[in-house]
């Protein structure tokens, strides 16, 4: 078991994951996940997050900026957690995933007589963003900019807790924390997988039904992004509930982070 490497002055806690929640044959029985007992403003949430993301190969846990709804009650205090081996997302592949949502969502929208996006078929993966900036780079430098706080990495006006997850890296700490939302924890570490190789992102935060991502090499044109906008309506159906397609597209063109919210 790795051992939770907590930061001076920070009261929190360790966590395990609720026999009631389990999806394995035997409950976990170990701590998933350490906590902060109390939210943190956000200079002192970003300066923490960084200096643990830059800590993490030596410690072995990534950080997590992890939301609530507002009212202080979360899933992460309580163990409404169902953590997973990580081999399961392993038996996912991400395009079948991705574009089984995508034609499904397309033939909803032509039952209802709605305008679906561009793209009647699904037009397969998005190319790889052009590689430059370090991914870990551009988080740290996000998290340590007074503005990138809560917009950019946590997708909400409400102040984060710091969280902890022993996970080799971000798509893996879906995984193993149990994040239970409408997404999917394998699904969503598969195509966090597949986006961190493609386009440099690394997991920055978790609400309840919320995920948000630091972007080093996202599409630097229109028509890139707008294969990249097709993954995120796959990952994502709800993104259309807000989003023109095009005007979305247009959004996350040289866009530092991408957020994505289940209803």
């Amino acid at each position: 078991m790795t051992r939770f490497q907590v930061p001076d002055g920070l009261r929190g806690r360790l966590v395990t994951p609720k026999s009631a929640m389990a999806r394995t044959r035997e409950p976990v029985t170990e701590p998933v996940l350490w906590i902060t007992d109390d939210l943190l403003d956000d200079q002192e949430a970003g300066r923490l997050w960084a200096d643990l993301l830059a800590r993490h190969r030596e410690s072995g846990l990534w950080p997590l900026l992890l939301g609530n709804r507002g009212d202080h009650v979360t899933p992460w205090h309580v163990g409404d957690l169902a953590p997973v081996p990580s081999s399961w997302a392993d038996e996912l592949d991400v395009e079948g995933e991705l574009s089984s949502t995508w034609d499904r969502e397309r033939e909803f929208s032509r039952q209802f007589e709605e305008e679906p996006p561009r793209f009647d078929t699904w037009p397969g993966l998005a190319a790889a963003g052009e590689q430059g900036l370090d991914p870990d780079r551009r988080a740290f430098d996000l998290a340590t900019t007074p503005s990138g706080i809560r917009r950019l990495l946590t997708g909400t006006d409400h102040s984060p807790f710091l969280g902890l997850v022993p996970a080799r890296d971000g798509a893996e700490a879906i995984i193993a924390v149990g994040w239970s939302s409408e997404a999917g924890e394998e699904r969503a570490t598969v195509v966090l997988r597949s986006w961190q190789e493609r386009f440099g992102v690394r997991l920055c935060s978790l609400g309840p039904d919320t995920l948000n991502v630091s972007v080093a090499w996202p599409p630097r044109t229109l028509e890139h992004a707008r294969r990249v906008a097709v993954e995120h309506y796959a990952f994502c159906p709800d993104l259309g509930q807000d989003n023109d397609f095009e005007e979305y597209a247009a959004e996350i063109v040289d866009a530092p982070a991408w957020s994505f919210w289940w209803d």
